[in-house]
């Protein structure tokens, strides 16, 4: 048995989501279990960022894997987990996840878990956290010692200094897979911000900011820190901002160490996005907005005098 790490890239390298799965499965394997990390299209020429932090790599090229599409991708990934049989499967919470690991959950008949914040050991097996009822509440889900996946919000874990592992590096071609889509066009999103759901700062903004031009500061305040922006979903729906920086319930979850939020009210619609952020300092001029409930610190004033305050003190301390 061993633990199985999904690899995706970002940029030159690989997501820093990876690389804190690869540190947590470490945590939680058994003695002597290994930890597996598979590299599939993209990945292949990038896997050498996990030498040291994993026992083995398992490279997957062809295939027509490369740009990624998701039924190459998924008879890939299927084919050689069914051969592996592995105690767990570990991805990363975004995009690709959900549209890759439930149809491989459905080819292999395995249990799969999205959204989770937390993986343990436990007796039998491993166990994983997730939330529930809208994000209410949170449930430890036993896995038991059956092959399963899970899915693991960005920032849930420490990616720690690499481990000094003797890292084996094994080569395998994919299958030609027949594409059922077919793309038209590929668009580049903004390369010179970090991702929004990998950030380890976020400053968002909502309605409270009065105009879309007034989503500058939020940048200004982002570039400072060097975050990422994020914004609620009245922002989106008033077309100030694009859905992809949208945080809640129907956009972006976002796990942060720092969440600086402003002309937010804190509807359960956006707090579901970012209720794991380790820290939330909230802006409103209204003391009894809801958002104050979910706040380290609060401050209670104007966002438009408030945010370039903070943006000027931050450059200040830098100085």
């Amino acid at each position: 048995m061993a633990i199985w790490v999904i690899c995706e890239e970002h940029g030159d390298g690989l997501r820093r989501t990876t690389q804190e799965l690869a540190a947590q499965a470490r945590r939680v394997a058994e003695d002597g279990e290994p930890v597996v990390a598979l590299a599939v299209g993209a990945c292949v020429g990038r896997a050498g960022w996990l030498d040291g932090r994993v026992h083995r790599v398992v490279k997957v090229a062809g295939g027509g894997l490369v740009p990624f599409s998701a039924d190459p991708w998924v008879a890939a990934v299927a084919a050689v987990l069914a051969e592996a049989e592995p105690r767990l499967v570990l991805w990363g919470e975004g995009t690709r996840a959900r549209e890759v690991m439930p149809r491989v959950a459905a080819r292999l008949g395995w249990p799969a878990v999205a959204n989770a914040l937390a993986l343990e050991a436990a007796d039998g097996g491993a166990r994983v956290l997730r939330p529930v009822l809208g994000g209410k509440a949170y449930q430890w889900v036993s896995l038991g010692g059956a092959p399963a996946l899970v899915a693991f919000r960005p920032n849930s874990f420490d990616p720690e200094v690499a481990a000094d592992l003797d890292t084996r590096v094994e080569e395998r071609s994919a299958e030609p897979c027949e594409d059922r889509v077919r793309v038209l066009e590929r668009t580049a999103g903004d390369g010179g911000r970090v991702p929004l759901t990998e950030a380890q700062v976020v400053v968002a903004g909502g309605r409270g900011l009065k105009d879309a031009a007034n989503l500058a500061l939020l940048e200004d305040l982002a570039d400072a820190l060097g975050g990422a922006v994020g914004v609620s979903r009245a922002v989106v729906d008033a077309g100030w901002a694009d859905h992809a920086i949208q945080v809640g319930k129907s956009g972006k979850t976002v796990s942060p160490a720092l969440y600086v939020v402003a002309g937010v009210s804190g509807a359960v619609h956006h707090t579901m996005g970012m209720d794991t952020a380790k820290v939330v300092v909230a802006i409103n001029t209204d003391p009894n907005a809801p958002i104050f409930k979910y706040a380290d610190y609060g401050v209670v004033g104007d966002a438009l005098q408030v945010l370039p305050a903070l943006a000027a003190a931050v450059r200040a301390l830098g100085t």
